[in-house]
Protein backbone atom coordinates (compact mmCIF):
# COMPACT_ATOMS: atom_id res chain seq x y z
CA UNK A 1 0.00 0.00 0.00
CA UNK A 2 1.25 3.18 -0.73
CA UNK A 3 1.08 6.23 1.55
CA UNK A 4 1.68 9.93 0.56
CA UNK A 5 2.68 11.72 4.11
CA UNK A 6 1.77 15.02 3.57
CA UNK A 7 1.67 15.46 7.75
CA UNK A 8 4.65 14.60 10.23
CA UNK A 9 4.78 14.75 14.22
CA UNK A 10 7.98 13.99 15.37
CA UNK A 11 8.36 13.05 18.92
CA UNK A 12 11.90 13.80 20.48
CA UNK A 13 13.22 13.01 24.18
CA UNK A 14 16.89 13.75 25.07
CA UNK A 15 18.28 16.51 27.56
CA UNK A 16 20.98 17.22 25.76
CA UNK A 17 21.36 19.63 22.83
CA UNK A 18 24.84 18.33 22.05
CA UNK A 19 23.74 14.67 21.92
CA UNK A 20 23.64 11.91 18.90
CA UNK A 21 20.37 11.94 19.11
CA UNK A 22 20.15 15.65 18.53
CA UNK A 23 22.02 15.04 15.30
CA UNK A 24 19.51 12.65 14.02
CA UNK A 25 16.92 15.09 15.08
CA UNK A 26 18.53 17.59 12.76
CA UNK A 27 18.54 14.77 9.82
CA UNK A 28 15.48 14.25 10.32
CA UNK A 29 13.74 17.66 10.35
CA UNK A 30 16.67 18.20 7.34
CA UNK A 31 15.16 15.38 4.86
CA UNK A 32 11.30 16.49 5.59
CA UNK A 33 12.63 20.06 4.73
CA UNK A 34 13.27 18.56 1.82
CA UNK A 35 10.75 16.62 0.94
CA UNK A 36 8.36 19.74 1.76
CA UNK A 37 6.64 18.03 4.55
CA UNK A 38 4.71 19.89 6.76
CA UNK A 39 6.07 18.55 10.57
CA UNK A 40 5.63 19.67 13.99
CA UNK A 41 8.24 18.42 16.69
CA UNK A 42 7.60 17.58 20.25
CA UNK A 43 11.14 18.53 22.37
CA UNK A 44 9.58 16.62 25.32
CA UNK A 45 12.72 17.92 27.67
CA UNK A 46 12.16 21.40 26.11
CA UNK A 47 8.84 20.88 26.92
CA UNK A 48 8.91 19.90 30.14
CA UNK A 49 6.45 17.26 29.55
CA UNK A 50 5.39 16.01 32.46
CA UNK A 51 5.24 11.99 32.07
CA UNK A 52 3.62 10.42 35.38
CA UNK A 53 -0.19 9.23 34.90
CA UNK A 54 -2.77 10.52 37.28
CA UNK A 55 -4.87 8.47 38.65
CA UNK A 56 -8.14 10.96 37.06
CA UNK A 57 -7.25 10.24 33.59
CA UNK A 58 -7.66 6.30 34.30
CA UNK A 59 -11.71 8.00 35.25
CA UNK A 60 -13.87 6.86 32.74
CA UNK A 61 -15.45 9.78 30.82
CA UNK A 62 -12.98 12.23 32.45
CA UNK A 63 -12.32 15.58 31.09
CA UNK A 64 -9.22 14.94 28.87
CA UNK A 65 -6.53 17.69 30.31
CA UNK A 66 -5.52 21.15 27.86
CA UNK A 67 -2.25 19.48 27.28
CA UNK A 68 -3.16 16.00 26.23
CA UNK A 69 -6.25 16.99 24.32
CA UNK A 70 -3.62 19.46 22.26
CA UNK A 71 -0.86 16.43 21.82
CA UNK A 72 -3.81 14.12 20.49
CA UNK A 73 -4.48 16.95 18.45
CA UNK A 74 -0.93 16.72 16.71
CA UNK A 75 -1.34 13.19 16.63
CA UNK A 76 -4.72 13.28 14.59
CA UNK A 77 -3.28 15.57 12.39
CA UNK A 78 -0.04 13.43 11.72
CA UNK A 79 0.18 10.74 8.81
CA UNK A 80 3.53 9.66 10.38
CA UNK A 81 4.75 9.50 13.63
CA UNK A 82 8.25 9.84 14.21
CA UNK A 83 9.89 9.16 17.87
CA UNK A 84 13.59 9.31 18.33
CA UNK A 85 15.06 8.43 21.53
CA UNK A 86 17.86 7.06 23.66
CA UNK A 87 17.80 3.42 25.02
CA UNK A 88 17.95 3.37 28.59
CA UNK A 89 17.63 0.48 30.65
CA UNK A 90 16.17 -1.69 27.84
CA UNK A 91 13.71 1.16 27.05
CA UNK A 92 12.98 4.59 25.73
CA UNK A 93 13.08 7.29 28.12
CA UNK A 94 10.95 7.67 30.98
CA UNK A 95 9.66 11.00 29.46
CA UNK A 96 8.51 9.23 26.40
CA UNK A 97 7.08 6.47 27.83
CA UNK A 98 4.91 9.05 30.01
CA UNK A 99 3.83 10.61 26.13
CA UNK A 100 2.72 7.48 24.76
CA UNK A 101 0.62 6.53 28.06
CA UNK A 102 -0.61 9.87 28.85
CA UNK A 103 -1.43 11.11 24.57
CA UNK A 104 -2.22 7.17 23.30
CA UNK A 105 -4.65 6.43 25.46
CA UNK A 106 -8.13 4.69 25.87
CA UNK A 107 -10.75 6.22 23.79
CA UNK A 108 -8.49 7.69 21.55
CA UNK A 109 -5.58 5.46 20.52
CA UNK A 110 -7.71 2.35 21.38
CA UNK A 111 -10.75 0.99 22.61
CA UNK A 112 -12.03 -2.32 23.88
CA UNK A 113 -15.02 -3.89 21.74
CA UNK A 114 -17.19 -7.07 22.30
CA UNK A 115 -14.56 -8.85 20.39
CA UNK A 116 -11.68 -7.55 21.98
CA UNK A 117 -9.42 -4.11 21.81
CA UNK A 118 -9.26 -2.12 18.88
CA UNK A 119 -6.65 -0.17 17.40
CA UNK A 120 -8.17 3.78 16.09
CA UNK A 121 -4.87 4.82 14.45
CA UNK A 122 -5.49 3.35 11.34
CA UNK A 123 -4.42 5.32 8.28
CA UNK A 124 -0.91 6.38 10.42
CA UNK A 125 2.52 4.92 9.76
CA UNK A 126 4.84 5.05 13.31
CA UNK A 127 8.64 4.93 13.33
CA UNK A 128 11.14 4.57 16.00
CA UNK A 129 14.70 5.63 15.83
CA UNK A 130 16.58 4.85 18.92
CA UNK A 131 20.40 4.74 19.57
CA UNK A 132 22.33 2.29 22.43
CA UNK A 133 25.73 2.27 23.84
CA UNK A 134 25.78 -1.56 23.23
CA UNK A 135 27.06 -3.20 20.53
CA UNK A 136 24.54 -5.01 17.69
CA UNK A 137 26.04 -8.55 19.57
CA UNK A 138 25.09 -7.77 22.91
CA UNK A 139 21.98 -5.67 21.80
CA UNK A 140 21.21 -8.90 20.09
CA UNK A 141 22.29 -11.72 22.89
CA UNK A 142 20.89 -10.15 25.57
CA UNK A 143 17.28 -9.88 23.81
CA UNK A 144 17.34 -6.22 24.58
CA UNK A 145 16.39 -5.27 20.67
CA UNK A 146 13.64 -8.07 20.62
CA UNK A 147 12.14 -7.26 23.90
CA UNK A 148 11.91 -3.33 21.98
CA UNK A 149 10.54 -4.59 18.99
CA UNK A 150 8.05 -6.46 21.01
CA UNK A 151 7.03 -3.58 23.39
CA UNK A 152 7.65 -0.52 20.09
CA UNK A 153 6.27 -2.38 17.21
CA UNK A 154 3.33 -4.65 18.94
CA UNK A 155 2.67 -3.57 22.35
CA UNK A 156 2.29 -0.06 21.26
CA UNK A 157 1.90 0.30 17.53
CA UNK A 158 0.58 -2.88 16.33
CA UNK A 159 -1.98 -2.54 19.39
CA UNK A 160 -3.05 0.87 18.56
CA UNK A 161 -3.89 -0.11 15.04
CA UNK A 162 -0.87 1.90 13.22
CA UNK A 163 -0.89 0.58 8.76
CA UNK A 164 3.01 0.66 9.57
CA UNK A 165 5.61 0.34 12.12
CA UNK A 166 8.91 0.09 11.69
CA UNK A 167 11.67 0.45 14.38
CA UNK A 168 15.54 1.03 13.97
CA UNK A 169 18.18 1.00 16.79
CA UNK A 170 21.65 2.55 16.19
CA UNK A 171 24.27 0.47 18.35
CA UNK A 172 27.60 1.22 20.04
CA UNK A 173 26.96 5.18 18.97
CA UNK A 174 29.47 6.17 21.80
CA UNK A 175 32.06 3.73 20.51
CA UNK A 176 32.05 4.08 16.75
CA UNK A 177 34.20 6.38 14.97
CA UNK A 178 32.83 9.60 13.73
CA UNK A 179 32.66 8.42 10.13
CA UNK A 180 30.65 5.35 11.53
CA UNK A 181 28.22 8.01 13.01
CA UNK A 182 28.00 9.34 9.69
CA UNK A 183 27.43 6.54 8.20
CA UNK A 184 24.22 5.95 10.63
CA UNK A 185 22.98 9.67 9.71
CA UNK A 186 23.22 8.61 6.48
CA UNK A 187 21.19 6.17 7.38
CA UNK A 188 18.51 7.63 9.04
CA UNK A 189 18.03 10.20 6.07
CA UNK A 190 17.18 6.91 3.24
CA UNK A 191 15.12 5.38 6.52
CA UNK A 192 12.71 8.65 6.49
CA UNK A 193 13.07 9.14 2.66
CA UNK A 194 11.82 5.39 2.78
CA UNK A 195 8.99 6.54 4.74
CA UNK A 196 7.56 9.36 3.41
CA UNK A 197 7.69 8.54 -0.44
Amino acid sequence: MVHKIMNVLVVYSHPYPKSFNAAILGVVRDELEKKEAQFKVKDLYAMNWDPVLSGQELVPDHKVPEEIAKEQHDVRWADLVVFISPVWWYSVTAIMRGYIERVMSLGFAYEYTDQGSRGLMSGKRALFITTSGADEKIAQDTGMLESMRISLVGGFGEFCGFDDVKFKNYCAVPLVSDAERKEMLADVRKLIDSMIS
